[in-house]
């Protein structure tokens, strides 16, 4: 796969202002409800380390009755708002994500169901080592971004090459 490929991937849209930051109100909840989730491609932990890059994730829940939705429980309103930031008309896996904020408080593990790929319709990752946002040291080093079809990649050992890291992106 080379970087012509990739735009199939992940492509976005030039970033916009969001609602709340051009109005200076705040957001107005934690959980995001997120469509355009491919349900063959997409699951909780894919869309976890979509999402973890704006904030602590909490608990991720896909619903039954809308396919390719999700509810996703973040760690505060302010990560709901840099995800929509982000995110919101994402094109991933050739599908566009809408992401807005959710009526609902918190996302609750009701109707759990496999998803196609076999894994579960819910996960919680309120305890989860990979949150980047846990403390106020650690969110300081996060540089918010939207996303590219770079991959930054750290702590390589010297024996890896390039031909490892393609037979890597083939898998």
């Amino acid at each position: 796969m080379d970087s012509r490929d990739s735009q199939e991937l992940v492509s976005y849209p030039l970033p916009q202002s969001s609602s709340s930051y051009m109005y200076k109100s705040h957001p107005s909840g934690s959980v995001a409800m997120v469509g355009g989730l491919l349900p063959p491609k997409m699951n909780c932990a894919r869309a976890f380390n979509l999402f973890c890059l704006y904030g602590n994730i909490e608990k991720i829940k896909f619903m039954k009755s809308i396919q390719g939705t999700a509810l996703i429980e973040m760690g505060d309103e302010y990560a709901v708002e840099r995800a929509i930031t982000h995110l919101n008309n994402l094109k991933v896996f050739g599908t566009r994500l809408n992401v807005c904020v959710s009526k609902q408080r918190s996302v609750v593990p009701s109707q759990v169901f496999e998803l196609e790929d076999g894994t579960t319709s819910y996960k919680d990752f309120s305890m989860s080592k990979n949150n980047r946002f846990t403390s106020a040291g650690q969110a300081s080093k996060n540089i918010i971004q939207p996303p590219s079809c770079v991959l930054h990649f750290y702590n390589v050992p010297l024996s890896v090459n390039e031909e490892t890291f393609q037979k890597i992106g083939r898998a």
